[in-house]
């Protein structure tokens, strides 16, 4: 079932700027069938697995790979709340570099220039070796005054130790846009066992809806 293929339509109307504010309407398709499915989803005791998506996977390969079929990829973007299988999905090496250098001219420019700064604060304790890092964005003047790094170390009563680094840093454009692509590689995968049940849910959303 491709994904949207059966999802019920609507008339949405708008004002065109172009046609002196001159109301069109646009047959969409019914999203709220689509959040309904989800909630149901994320109501039920379902079982997940987490999952890194690498370069080449898809949400269709995934589907076949993990329900013997790629016309099942819409259960991998329901489940993921996906809404653009192209940008809210992470972006292939060549497509992220031709994705950034249409966005900023060159890959030069996406480097040298700066999106953001910001005060990184790791934490690392003594007993676990467990590492908690903290971000958090600084206007320049504050990035400019702060020290490069610092290091402070906190005794505990039962004898262990915190140590806490600070440093900060200057986060090109470049490096703000890796950052958010990667962030999108995390993903859920809904157990196979479900997937008739979530089939079955959606075929009684579209048709009640």
């Amino acid at each position: 079932m491709p994904y949207f293929t059966n999802f019920p339509v609507v008339a949405y109307d708008f004002e065109r700027s172009d046609l002196l504010n001159e109301r069109v309407s646009k047959i969409v398709s019914n999203i709220l069938v689509r959040t309904k499915l989800l909630d149901s989803v994320s109501n039920l005791p379902l079982v997940y697995y987490k999952y890194d998506v690498v370069d080449g996977d898809t949400p269709e390969s995934l589907a076949y790979k993990y329900y013997g079929s790629s016309t099942k990829h819409w259960i991998i973007l329901i489940v993921n709340n996906v809404f653009d299988p192209f940008y809210d999905w992470p972006l292939k090496y060549e497509n992220f570099v031709a994705f950034v250098e249409n966005k900023y001219g060159s890959i030069a420019n996406a480097k040298t220039n700066i999106h953001h700064y910001e005060k990184v604060i790791t934490k690392t304790d003594s007993v676990t070796s467990t590492i908690t890092i903290d971000k958090h964005e600084l206007d320049y003047n504050t990035f400019a005054n702060l020290a490069s790094s610092t290091t402070q170390t906190i005794n505990l009563k039962d004898g262990n130790t915190v140590t806490i680094v600070t440093t900060k840093s200057a986060v090109s454009y470049y490096d703000y846009e890796e950052t958010f692509n990667e962030s999108k590689r995390s993903i859920k995968i809904l157990d196979a066992s479900f997937a008739s049940a979530i089939e079955t849910e959606l075929d009684v959303l579209i048709n009640n809806g």
